[in-house]
């Protein structure tokens, strides 16, 4: 049943209690902002309308042109409790998981709609510091802030112990960049539809490079060479040992590979794309590379492999999908207008493409997006930054996951975690609940019914997000499903 009410009830609503005597000054400062702020957001859309002018779908590299639809922004919720507090935790620095960081900000997006629909809540953020001892630490100080619920924004062997805890203290907790469990709901992407879209991105190719930047071996995925480079410090050195395994130039091999998935022989004494005196060259032997690790190493490696004009395949997994992989890309000097492809489902700006209520319900996110990032006294979840210099990246996931969760508060009726947690295995959400990406069942721990595809990329800017001049804006690409597979 769907919680989510039309915005112009609400507004009335306002109206009325603006004159109404018990109505507290905050309570009427705060809805004549909300009027203020829809209207202003009324007119950006119509603006919107005039002048979007996005692309047609017509290749595979690049999202479609289109114009794009409009959705209310403010996203209503009946019967949240007032002081209703949900946790979210992130990884800072440079700790496992820290590469959802930025993506993590959409979080806050969700937020500011709530409250245009009359429904405040406050996000309360912990930094897990990429250790299980610090995610546990940090689910343990949001239940004695009283949290409902918890989103663990962050992914990673050490988010068990933020499942673990959360558990211990009955808080449900949704993860919108990892895998859940028992003690979880995940909205990512299952592991076996992972696999199954890495195999259809490789085709038909005879002879895949696994190259294991710390993100191991995808389950399910079979490759015909390792390359085990979670410890090599020189990227530039690995690239010319890929572009030599591919065909693409000389280098050598050194880099310790192995035939097959049945162990990873570590590289000796020297490091990967060097050689020793005598060594001799081995002659290529990989078709295409699949390369698996945190979003920054991604990033970096990719720039190395342009600089080594590696031509074959590359497909990466799904840690690309972060917006640190295009950071990484950009700081290491390499291109956003390369060919990228990883797997996953389609959860970014080219959704609100569609002219259907997926469409729409994407482009109200990104008019949630553009209303924060007008807010000069909009900062990120950690308040060190401002909304609008991460206004590029914020995601929908994040987003999404707060919604669930304020939705299971509304439910039930009680801020109360066991009757939050009860209300949200029975939630079935859409866009007419108010979420920007795939719809969530959360009557299973896999959230997301949705199977993961073919993913490209772009750096074309599709107008749907504000510009900024902040120099410190993180780089973004656009992810859309490759219409070729």
């Amino acid at each position: 049943m769907s919680h989510v009410q039309d915005h112009p009830t609400e507004a009335t609503a306002d109206e009325q209690g603006a004159d109404d005597p018990t109505t507290t000054d905050a309570a009427r400062t705060r809805k004549r902002r909300r009027t203020a702020i829809i209207v202003a957001v009324a007119v950006l859309v119509v603006a919107a309308v005039v002048t979007a002018v996005l692309a047609v779908r017509v290749s595979a590299s690049t999202p479609a042109e289109a114009v794009s639809a409009t959705a209310p922004v403010p996203i209503s919720v009946a019967h949240v409790p007032d002081g209703t507090k949900i946790g979210v935790v992130v990884t800072l620095g440079d700790g496992e998981g820290a590469q959802w960081d930025d993506a993590a900000q959409g979080a806050l997006v969700a937020q500011r709609r709530l409250e245009l629909g009359g429904t405040d809540v406050q996000l309360v953020t912990k930094n897990d510091g990429g250790s299980a001892d610090g995610a546990r630490k940090a689910v343990e100080a949001l239940a004695a802030d009283g949290v409902s619920g918890i989103v663990v924004a962050t992914s990673g062997d050490h988010v068990r112990g933020a499942y673990t805890a959360a558990a211990d203290a009955g808080i449900p907790v949704v993860a919108p960049y990892a895998a859940g469990g028992d003690d979880a709901w995940s909205t990512a992407p299952s592991t076996e539809s992972v696999a199954a879209a890495l195999q259809d991105a490789l085709g038909d190719v005879a002879s895949p490079l696994l190259v294991d930047l710390g993100g191991g071996a995808p389950s399910g995925v079979r490759f015909a060479h390792v390359l085990d480079a979670t410890s090599a410090p020189d990227l530039g050195a690995l690239a010319t040992t890929i572009a030599q395994r591919t065909g693409a130039a000389a280098g050598s091999t050194d880099a310790a590979t192995t035939d097959g998935q049945e162990g990873t022989v570590q590289a000796g004494t020297t490091q990967a794309g060097t050689t020793q005196d005598g060594a001799q060259q081995a002659a290529p032997d990989s078709d295409a590379v699949v390369v698996s690790g945190p979003a920054g190493r991604q990033g970096a490696l990719v720039a190395a492999l342009q600089e080594a004009n590696v031509t074959a395949p590359v497909v990466l997994t799904p840690e690309a999908t972060s917006p640190a992989f295009a950071a990484a890309l950009a700081q290491a000097g390499g291109s956003l207008s390369g060919t990228f492809r990883t797997v996953g489902v389609e959860t970014d700006d080219a959704r609100a493409l569609s002219s259907n209520a997926e469409g729409r319900a994407m482009s109200a996110f990104l008019g949630g997006v553009r209303v924060l990032a007008d807010d000069a006294d909009a900062k990120n979840l950690t308040g060190d930054r401002s909304f609008a210099s991460v206004a590029t990246v914020a995601d929908a996931r994040s987003h999404d996951a707060v919604v669930a969760l304020v939705t299971a508060v509304g439910s039930a009726r009680s801020t109360d975690v066991s009757k939050v947690s009860d209300a949200l295995a029975g939630l079935d959400l859409g866009a007419d609940d108010g979420l920007a990406g795939p719809a969530l069942d959360f009557g299973a721990r896999q959230a997301l019914g949705d199977r993961a595809g073919v993913l490209a990329a772009s750096a074309q800017g599709l107008g749907l997000r504000p510009a900024t001049a902040d120099d410190g804006a993180t780089p973004a690409l656009v992810w859309f499903s490759d219409s070729t597979d």
